[in-house]
């Protein structure tokens, strides 16, 4: 992916930074390299975008094998500090967030929508 591209896509996550409970985002490849991040200083951000593609792959090789045809659009992890929030970008990538605990899931989510639609507008250019 271009210099322009990544850099577009980390203002994208930078704006999202500014949103209550959110704190960290990522952008991440299929097979787990990290394109882009935003992630606090204290969270492997490799670690991370590798868990994230790792887990999403398994979730659609086991909805699969369930019979679903159907795409995986979100998977949400409940970890002792904070939420994992992996999102289905396109054919290429993930959206990967960190989110508090207790916070407005339905908020987040239309900001999240909002931000995926510009994420795959950069993406597709």
């Amino acid at each position: 992916m271009d210099t322009l591209k990544i850099e577009s896509l980390n203002r994208e996550l930078k704006e999202l930074e500014t949103r209550r409970g959110i704190t960290g985002s990522a952008i991440v490849s299929r097979n787990g390299l990290l394109i882009t991040s935003r992630l606090p200083r204290d969270i492997d951000q490799r670690k991370i975008g590798a868990i994230a593609a790792t887990m999403f792959g398994a979730i659609e090789t086991a909805s699969t094998a369930l019979g679903n045809n159907e795409k995986i659009y979100c998977l949400t992890i409940e970890l002792e500090d904070y939420q994992l929030i992996v999102l289905n970008a396109n054919n290429d990538i993930i959206f990967a967030l960190l989110i508090d605990l207790n916070v407005n899931l339905g908020l987040i989510f239309i900001e999240l929508e909002e931000t995926l639609k510009k994420i795959r507008n950069i993406v597709e250019r």
